[in-house]
């Protein structure tokens, strides 16, 4: 005011405006539970719904801690985040200028999951380890949209998942790609893998026979020499990068990305798409005239949107590995299919908006939508997905191989239990609006009748379907000629097939034997020993001047680590796990073992994420004196316990890892065995919390550091109340945790 004299009018008014903010502050910290899935779908995480609150109006009344719990504080490079149960008391600390986020949460011991009846990566990270301050911040970070306040949560989760030792953390993986220089066209993309349709053969490679049958690796074959097998040919339950490899290759979703892109998303089952204001509701408008084949039966079924919601709704009621990525963000049970006139009048009304191409903005109309897309074609009307709350990464989880389209008259068909039932199902459907009804045909679990047909038989959407497969042995495709989007290859090879009209998988888990596979011209390129790289390079096939190639463009996204058991002794010991950390070393794994190919990785997020920080994580360095002064410590003889450490058969480099292991935690008294697993044996023990310790790899299913903090590290608390408020002062954090609002 610019005026020295103030009415008694006035001073009414400013108190009011003083309350009212005060009330307004109080009612923001109010949190509203995130809707729950109606039943018999599976009940997604329950974590309440996130709000970013503004700082509260500053009173001159200090605040008095109560007497309860003290919340932890975390410094991060521009914050400091505290975090604790509601109730917590804040000690004086140097907020050195720096915002505080706030984290308060009261957890919800009756909707969480007992650990020893999780799942690992579905709802609890795989050492089941469960420590509820670190998952508040996990899925307060996970529905937090401010990306300052996003970044500064992920910081903090990436130094406290060092300090609690979720995992050993070992390294970040570079990027290396071998083959002959015959072979043209291979790139690196650490979700889909690659597309061997785009890949091709220069004219005059060698024929060589594989010892395969009779299969030649020939112009029009190509031949991967690898190890392991899938782990189910069931995308809906598979959760492993052989099988997705494999999915993106036969398989088409609603998007996809474009060889080694990771930014741009782009059409695929979907022609267009667009959201609400909130982003909580999204609508795909689906490509009229594709053809899944059935290898099997030799039958085509064309596919609509009918076919995508069932795909996306039966992935949810499964249950199994990668639902998860469903569950958590999009309510099934209230999604749905609009015809393209009922799409057309939603989009009249008004608020429903696109983003592509440049454009970003509303429309009013599909015809406007489509334009915006460039298409020009026929359409297979329109899916809607309703979110439980907004998502940025939803539209990538919706490029992710596991998600590839099922036809729902395929399981109808074929699948004993459902013969005779798709009209009813169909018809249930169009009246209830719900993909609900379904649950009387689609059960749940591992013995799901539809999940064991689709476990041996999978259709095609792709550029190539399942021909053969021999376990152990080889997996052949062959290219699919009912393919929709042949125009592709004409654009790439002038014809309506691509080059390598067969691609030949072939399994051997000696480490050796791969190498003279390779080195004879049997294979293109394979699973080679990072140790045998620089053996191979350069290498030249007899009589020519081919030779192979080895490419290590850079850092990929991929990380490595080992995974103790925290259900067992000693492993629920936190001070046993730092002091086994001290006795992991590092510089002998990074440099002898992965030959350099691997970056030491100090935490949950890897570089080039949001939240990656070294100057802040925990640095664990060999050193067995530290490991037996934290022992002694923890009080815990390690002499008395016998472990086994697992890896996959096959990988050298895993191996070589737990035998060094073997020697040095060996020598702080535990007693200990290394074995090699079945890639699919391995993977059912291991999710079910049957294991001592394993070592094994990370890929992401889409990039954001929510899916490294999340399957990785989050113990799978849920929450009946959890705030995450930006506030300045220690009193005003304080009040976020003695408020009961």
């Amino acid at each position: 005011m610019s005026s020295t004299r103030v009415s008694r009018t006035t001073l009414i008014a400013v108190a009011v405006i003083i309350v009212i903010l005060i009330l307004a502050s109080v009612y923001f910290l109010t949190r509203v539970p995130a809707p729950t899935t109606p039943t018999p779908t599976p009940t997604p995480v329950t974590t309440p719904t996130i709000t970013i609150t503004p700082t509260p109006t500053p009173t001159p009344t200090p605040v008095t801690p109560p007497p309860g719990p003290p919340a932890l504080v975390i410094e991060t490079s521009k914050a400091f985040v505290v975090v604790g149960l509601k109730g917590s008391s804040v000690s004086p600390f140097d907020t050195k200028g720096k915002p505080l986020i706030v984290v308060s949460y009261q957890p919800d011991p009756q909707a969480t999951k007992p650990v020893e009846k999780s799942v690992a990566f579905t709802d609890i990270n795989p050492s089941f380890c469960r420590i509820e301050y670190y998952d508040a911040l996990v899925m307060a970070a996970r529905r937090v949209g401010d990306p300052f306040i996003r970044e500064q949560l992920y910081e903090a989760i990436h130094k406290l998942s060092g300090e609690e030792v979720i995992l050993f953390w070992l390294g970040q993986n570079k990027i290396v790609l071998n083959y002959w220089s015959w072979v043209k066209g291979r790139y690196y993309h650490p979700t889909l893998g690659e597309r061997y349709d785009l890949v091709y053969e220069v004219p005059g490679a060698p024929a060589v026979k594989t010892g395969i049958k009779d299969y030649v690796n020939d112009a029009k074959t190509l031949s991967i020499i690898t190890f392991g097998w899938p782990d189910t040919f069931d995308p809906a339950a598979n959760y492993e990068s052989f099988g997705w490899l494999i999915f993106h290759n036969i398989g088409s979703t609603l998007l996809t990305f474009w060889k080694d892109d990771l930014k741009t998303l782009r059409p695929e089952l979907a022609v267009a798409w667009a959201r609400n204001a909130e982003s909580t509701e999204y609508y795909f408008i689906i490509r009229s005239g594709v053809l899944a084949y059935d290898p099997w039966n030799k039958k085509t079924y064309e596919i609509t949107a009918l076919d995508v919601l069932f795909t996306i709704w039966r992935i949810a009621r499964l249950q199994l590995d990668p639902s998860w990525m469903i569950t958590e963000f999009i309510n099934v049970n209230e999604s749905t299919v609009l015809s393209e006139a009922e799409f057309n009048t939603l989009l009249a009304k008004g608020g429903i908006y696109a983003d592509y191409g440049g454009f970003s903005g509303e429309v009013k109309s599909l015809s406007e939508l489509l334009s915006v897309f460039k298409y020009v074609g026929g359409t297979a009307n329109v899916v809607k997905l309703k979110l439980y709350y907004s998502y940025a990464p939803i539209l990538s989880i919706l490029a992710d191989p596991f998600t590839m389209v099922i036809p729902m008259k395929y399981l109808f068909d074929n699948v004993e239990e459902l013969k005779g039932k798709y009209e009813q199902a169909i018809r249930e459907f169009n009246e209830a609006k719900t993909p609900g009804v379904w649950a009387k045909y689609i059960g749940t679990g591992s013995n799901e009748p539809t999940h064991l047909f689709l476990h041996k038989y999978p259709p095609s959407s792709g550029p190539y379907y399942i021909a053969e497969y021999v376990e152990k042995s080889h997996i052949l495709l062959a290219y699919n000629p009912y393919y929709w989007n042949t125009t592709l290859w004409v654009q790439l090879y002038g014809a309506v097939k691509p080059a390598y009209e067969r691609v030949l998988f072939m399994i051997n888990d000696d480490a050796v034997a791969r190498v003279e596979i390779l080195k004879r011209g049997a294979a293109d390129f394979g699973a080679i020993p990072l140790a045998r790289l620089d053996e191979i390079k350069g290498y030249t096939y007899p009589g020519t001047d081919y030779k192979i190639i080895v490419e290590e463009p850079g850092l990929s996204p991929a990380i490595t680590f080992i995974v103790p058991n925290c259900m067992k002794e000693p492993f629920n010991n936190k001070l046993v796990r730092q002091a086994l950390a001290y006795a992991i070393p590092y510089d002998e794994i990074i440099n002898a073992v992965f030959v350099g190919r691997i970056v030491r990785l100090n935490g949950v997020i890897p570089a080039g994420f949001p939240g990656h920080n070294e100057e802040i994580a925990v640095k664990y360095k060999f050193d067995l004196a530290k490991a037996r002064e934290l022992l002694r410590q923890a009080g815990v003889d390690l002499s008395k316990y016998s472990i086994k450490l697992w890896y996959n058969r096959g990988n050298v480099e895993r191996e070589k890892t737990l035998t060094l292991l073997q020697a040095t935690w060996g020598q702080l008294g535990l007693r200990i065995t290394v074995e090699a697993l079945d890639w699919p044996i391995l993977l059912d023990k291991t999710e079910h919390g049957e294991f001592d310790v394993w070592m094994v790899g990370w890929l992401p299913d889409y990039i954001d550091p929510d899916n490294y903090a999340g399957p990785l590290s989050y113990g799978g608390t849920k929450f009946k109340v959890l705030d995450a408020v930006v506030v300045k002062t220690i009193d005003e954090a304080q009040r976020v945790f003695i408020s009961d609002k």
